[in-house]
């Protein structure tokens, strides 16, 4: 049986998931509680997306083996990868209680604490790990990422560099200096890298991603929206929440005080939802750029774009005509862009379920708040005005799933 576990640990090195699961399962059958082969099963489940089941013999495997520091482990992925970040530390930590000699458990704890902004805490973490082996590839990343954080941005450059010395072909380096570097501005040189990620690694979905934004930094407006977006990043959701609800009072008071400010503010906030799908239809115009964006991005740039030439064309017909009902077809079709840029935000499921039903809804009182405009030559009717309410909830709505997520 011992070469049923071995076949079986070589096919998930292979990431060959599948015929792992036959030759586990085979074992299993008659060694039912062998702690390696269920933490290779754990392992096959949790590779292919099935958390429920890896969690559930993670669970099972501890209650007859509770100090198998290897199943605590796993529970903290799972944990984190569901934003259940307290979880996750309390099962990181004992198992490092339990086996304080596995640098991948450091390098697990300090990512965790940097996904909760806690970039001393993540340091600290990494550099723990760093002890234990010092050419650890994933610590030196995310000492690194911490260092960034706290504005040690030489120490950080440094550290990924020297990350790049022990193993010039990891992708995941790569990427890492090609994010910091498109943080500090120079997109340049962020291309470089996450192009040589995406030829060491070509599924990397944080290099294309990150080629994506540098490709498109080449454009001021663009680039200034990415200091921004990189600035609210960095900080808690408590503090997102303030910077949010100041922006809102300071538009209200320049709308009564001096209107050209009140259209500024007005134009940065509806830009942090706009800028990235406008950005991908010029993208898409470049001929090696529309290779770069994902499905995802090609479907809402399309349905921005769409609704960005439907808002103008109703503009300007009415402009001609007066009919309320263009411009009810103009105000719904251009306040629309900011739940259709938003779609695909959220990251779990569950979140996207909640969006997507609240986007068909907003859709839904655009198309009858028109139709009734043209009826009784009034666009800004109730239902029109419910939309706009609606739209305005979107944002809060948004806005507290993207602080949870992040």
């Amino acid at each position: 049986m011992a070469v049923l576990i071995q076949r079986a640990q070589i096919l998930v090195q292979q990431g060959r998931f599948q015929d792992a699961f036959a030759a586990l399962r085979q074992h299993l059958s008659t060694n039912a509680h062998d702690t390696d082969g269920l933490y290779l099963l754990a392992i096959c489940y949790l590779e292919t997306g099935n958390t429920a089941e890896a969690s559930q013999i993670a669970s099972n495997t501890l209650s007859f083996a509770p100090y198998d520091d290897r199943f605590l482990y796993l529970l903290s992925r799972i944990a984190f990868a569901k934003n259940q970040f307290n979880e996750a530390i309390r099962t990181i930590s004992n198992a490092v209680a339990i086996n304080p000699y596995r640098v991948n458990y450091f390098a697990m704890w300090s990512q965790i604490l940097l996904s909760r902004k806690e970039y001393e805490a993540a340091l600290h973490k990494a550099e723990e790990g760093l002890a234990i082996n010092p050419e650890d590839e994933a610590c030196l990343n995310l000492r690194s990422h911490a260092l960034f954080r706290l504005g040690k941005k030489e120490e950080a450059f440094s550290n990924l560099h020297e990350a790049l010395e022990h193993n010039p072909e990891n992708a995941y380096t790569h990427a890492n200096l090609g994010q910091k570097w498109l943080e500090a501005g120079d997109h340049r040189k962020s291309l470089e890298h996450f192009r040589e990620s995406l030829k060491l690694d070509p599924n990397n979905e944080w290099a294309r991603q990150g080629m994506v934004q540098a490709m498109k930094a080449r454009y001021w407006l663009y680039r200034q929206f990415l200091n921004y977006a990189f600035f609210m990043a960095r900080q808690k959701a408590r503090t997102q929440w303030i910077i949010i609800i100041a922006i809102f009072i300071l538009t209200q008071i320049a709308s009564r005080v001096f209107f050209p400010v009140y259209v500024l503010l007005a134009f940065l906030a509806l830009s942090t939802w706009l800028i990235t799908p406008v950005s991908n239809l010029f993208l898409r115009l470049n001929p090696y750029g529309r290779y770069a964006l994902s499905k995802e991005q090609t479907q809402v740039s399309n349905v921005v774009g769409i609704l960005l030439c439907v808002s103008l064309a109703a503009g300007a017909a009415f402009l001609f005509s007066h009919l309320q009902g263009l411009l009810a077809l103009c105000l719904c079709s251009g306040i629309m862009l900011l739940p259709a840029a938003g779609f695909y935000i959220p990251e779990s499921k569950k979140n996207r379920r909640i969006i997507t039903w609240y986007t068909a809804g907003l859709a839904l009182l655009g198309v009858l708040g028109t139709v009734l405009a043209f009826v009784i030559n009034d666009a800004f009717n109730i239902v029109v005005t419910a939309m706009l309410i609606g739209v305005f909830l979107y944002q809060v709505l948004a806005n507290y799933i993207l602080t949870r997520e992040g």
